[in-house]
């Protein structure tokens, strides 16, 4: 395919940890991590980018950042994102981190949400972002990851299984690697979580 980048003055590490998935219009949808990581946050926010291929995947269309359908930008850090498509919905879902400020490089990565994918502009709709997990400021370590974890379909339930390591809720240092492993349970039901 054609090569896709943005240059070093909107993310210092390139593109990275990349989420393919399958519209319903048959283009794929590639969701990217970039980082902001050695320059100025509000100058250059973390975001997460996008682009699209019409033809499987030969050729890509220019990056863009992954929006709102207000047209709202949002604030992301450099962690992956992950898309499911529901059997229970037909509808495709973002599992991501969304900062309310701008992240500095890799974090905090918190707090885990998910949102629907608005398949024909290409965008989150606001109205669907809802928090599954976010640090606890009286039990939770500012070290915290909710990120780097995995993500299936039961087939019989048609439930979504999110399976996360939460690293750094204890603290940093030797303490970050000292964490629980969750399995959260996701039911969407007529198009809402």
């Amino acid at each position: 395919s054609n090569r896709i980048f943005l240059p070093r003055r909107v993310s210092t590490r390139g593109l990275v940890e990349l989420d393919l998935s399958e519209l319903k219009d048959g283009r794929l949808l590639l969701i990217m991590r970039g980082s902001n990581a050695g320059m100025d946050s509000l100058e250059c926010p973390g975001r997460k980018w996008i682009s699209f291929s019409s033809d499987g995947g030969l050729t890509w269309g220019k990056i863009t950042d992954l929006r709102y359908d207000t047209g709202e930008q949002f604030y992301s850090p450099a962690t992956f994102a992950r898309t499911i498509r529901s059997t229970a919905t037909g509808k495709l879902y973002c599992f991501l981190n969304i900062n309310a400020d701008p992240p500095v490089g890799n974090g905090p990565r918190y707090p885990l949400q998910v949102a629907e994918i608005d398949e024909e502009k290409i965008c989150l709709k606001k109205e669907t972002v809802t928090i599954i997990d976010d640090r606890h400021p009286e039990l939770d370590s500012e070290h915290l990851q909710l990120s780097n974890f995995g993500l299936l379909e039961d087939r019989q339930s048609q439930q979504i299984e999110l399976y996360l390591t939460r690293i750094g809720e204890r603290g940093g240092g030797n303490e970050v690697w000292d964490a629980d492993t969750y399995r959260y349970i996701i039911r969407f039901l007529n198009g809402q979580k």
